[in-house]
């Protein structure tokens, strides 16, 4: 794991001899100063609306906007350990943040729900220290008139959209406008050049939809001197949000919405190593519930923070920009997960997951001639691939989707119970909701097949010669196992036999010998599926009913999980309300029980042994399922530890 970082913002200080200074690298963060390194642009947003900020607000945006920069310019280890809850990838962040309502930021609702949302995010270890302010900023900006906001057009519509210049917002922003509503677009500008493709899109949706649009383009980032370490911007719906808050209150919306396709929301691990901070979590239904609640409290009032396109596809985003007659917005739009980094002819490296899975996505659609090749950096279906992330990206994306394809709904509603119990644990019918992520991801494995099949089928003259890029996608799912037919190699012509050529062949023979190339790749295609179908099937088991966990078994299971002993195992006990069944005879708690000694610290040892085994007893899913019904705020951290409990006490 990296060294822990200290962020000292506005112009915080604390003394040498503070423990939180202790082993951890100091870094400066100012927003406000005269040599600010963190630079926002409040009057992008406020000049619109012809008012000042409530000091809240602006509490809010830098808060946001010092830790997303944080997380820009502090770089992940690399390293991973065997570890359950270690991984080198982490960081651990410090912040003291000066701010106007100090009272407000320091209440431990406020904090906590910091903290929660951020950990979900990101997987690292925060903490924040407000104090107040002293010195804020001197000039103020001289904002557009827009006359009475109350009469603007655009007050008080339902929700503010987060406009980030992809396809899932792009559809979001037409399908809506399609319908006759008013749209407030904001968006977070952190270089000139993503900056310049989102004006591009909006000038060409404005000419599309008269007066129902406005874009409101916020600058933040931070100075090059603090480096471009970290690519992977976990904590950027943070920002996002704060942004969306900021303007929702300043024209009286019911809130913010993001639209991002449910695939990418719920990021179901495509590899045992993509795991918690691995996978992204931007619009995790978990992350927007902790972001609404903190928007909430920021607002005082009931505010939304939601995603519209939680059950939808990439093919089905582009499929409602088919329907809507918007596919000649596409062009304009960037997916790429590294388009800060790209140059100005190119925006996207076909390298990384979003080019795949939009490439995947808009050949399902039938849009490809709307996204041209030449906006690639490398052709996702035969363009070379570096040893390392592209290879094994190209891998598990493709490995993924079969996998999800060829399974039936029940196997993998066993398979991702534990993902699943969590992103429907806020949903008011959570079984139909379970149903119909399920139905999204089989839709999604069905597309990635038959555009695999496709492709092959498209470049099978290629894939039989051997013409392919070895490192290209294509090459890398066959395997180079096209090379070969039944596990011998393809037999070369005989010395009496020399080959013929095109002029020497029989007529029709051309057309033979490519439909007998044609079933060669099918023959490799099947066996290709056949080997990503890895986990057989499993066996038929005899329907037993059994009761699910209860509570007390569920609670002292997760104490074990967690590997919590002693005093520590029996406050976890108390804290959730399981009272021991000695409690009439002897003392009241476990707590109590293990500190008067035996024989009660012997059954306290005891009974943990019996739950234990009875636990054990139970498929993943139940216990899963239990620890998601009893223990909801627990869940998080303890679900990733079922896997290991062999090697834990």
């Amino acid at each position: 794991m990296i060294s822990p970082r200290l962020f000292l913002c506005s112009g915080a200080k604390i003394a040498p001899s503070d423990p939180l200074a202790a082993g951890r690298q100091r870094i400066n963060f100012d927003s406000i100063g005269r040599k600010a390194n963190v630079h926002i642009r409040f009057e992008n947003v406020a000049k619109v609306f012809h008012q000042h900020l409530s000091p809240r607000l602006v509490d809010f945006l830098e808060i946001a906007s010092y830790v997303y920069s944080a997380d820009c310019a502090t770089s992940r280890g690399k390293a991973w350990t065997d570890d359950d809850s270690t991984e080198p990838w982490g960081r651990d962040l410090a912040f003291v943040i000066p701010v106007r309502e100090p009272d407000f930021w320091n209440s431990s609702e406020v904090t906590d729900l910091i903290i929660d949302v951020l950990t979900f995010l990101s997987n690292d270890k925060y903490s924040f220290t407000f104090v107040s302010l002293e010195h804020d900023r001197t000039h103020q900006q001289q904002y557009l008139e827009y006359g009475e906001l109350e009469d603007w057009p655009f007050y008080a519509t339902k929700r503010v959209t987060m406009f980030s210049g992809g396809l899932d917002s792009l559809a979001g922003a037409v399908e809506t406008a399609r319908a006759g509503e008013k749209l407030v677009l904001v968006s977070h500008r952190p270089v000139a050049m993503l900056d310049s493709r989102q004006r591009q899109l909006f000038s060409a949706l404005k000419k599309e939809f008269l007066n129902q649009l406005i874009h409101i383009p916020v600058w933040i980032n931070k100075s090059e001197e603090l480096g471009r370490r970290e690519p992977t911007q976990r904590t950027r719906s943070f920002l996002y949000s704060a942004l969306g808050t900021v303007v929702a209150q300043s024209i009286q919306a019911g809130g913010v919405q993001f639209f991002e396709n449910g695939i990418v929301s719920l990021n179901l691990p495509v590899a045992d190593e993509a795991i918690r901070a691995r996978a992204s979590r931007t619009t995790h239904p978990v992350a927007l519930q902790l972001l609404r609640s903190l928007c909430s409290a920021v607002a005082e009032r009931d505010f939304a923070v939601d995603n519209p396109y939680i059950f939808k596809t990439k093919t089905d985003v582009a499929t409602i920009l088919s329907t809507n007659k918007a596919a000649h917005f596409i062009p304009y739009t960037c997916s790429c997960a590294h388009s800060m980094f790209k140059s100005k002819t190119q925006w996207h490296c076909g390298s990384c997951s979003q080019c795949i899975d939009r490439r995947f996505a808009i050949t399902a659609a039938g849009l490809v001639a709307y996204d041209s090749e030449t906006d690639y950096v490398s052709d996702v279906f035969l363009g070379p691939r570096k040893d390392g992330p592209e290879k094994s990206m190209a891998m598990d994306y493709t490995r993924h989707g079969i996998e999800l394809w060829r399974r039936s709904e029940s196997e993998l509603a066993a398979r991702f119970n534990a993902e699943l119990s969590r992103a429907v644990r806020y949903e008011p019918k959570r079984s139909d909701a379970a149903e119909r992520i399920i139905s999204m991801h089989k839709r999604h494995g069905e597309v990635v097949t038959r555009v695999l099949q496709d492709k092959v089928v498209e470049q099978a003259a290629k894939l039989v010669e051997g013409t392919v890029d070895n490192s290209s996608l294509l090459s890398l799912v066959l395997g180079k196992k096209h090379l070969e037919y039944q596990g011998q190699p393809v037999a070369e012509p005989q010395e009496d036999e020399p080959a013929r050529s095109p002029s020497a062949t029989k007529p029709g023979s051309e057309v033979q010998l490519q439909n007998a190339a044609l079933a060669k790749v099918e023959v490799f295609l099947q066996a290709l599926l056949a080997r990503f179908d890895s986990v057989p099937a499993p066996e038929p088991i005899k329907k037993k009913k059994r009761r699910n966990p209860g509570k007390r078994d569920t609670v002292i299971f997760a104490a074990i999980l967690a590997g919590f002993k002693g005093p520590r195992y029996c406050s976890f006990l108390d804290k959730y309300g399981t009272t021991s069944k000695w409690s009439d005879s002897g003392p009241a708690t476990y707590l109590k029980s293990y500190q008067v000694g035996d024989p009660w610290r012997k059954k306290v040892q005891d009974e943990k042994a019996r739950a234990k085994l009875r636990m054990q007893g139970y498929p993943r899913s139940s216990l899963a399922t239990a620890l998601n019904t009893y223990l909801p705020e627990e869940f998080d951290k303890i679900s990733p530890l079922l896997a290991q409990l062999a090697s834990r006490e």
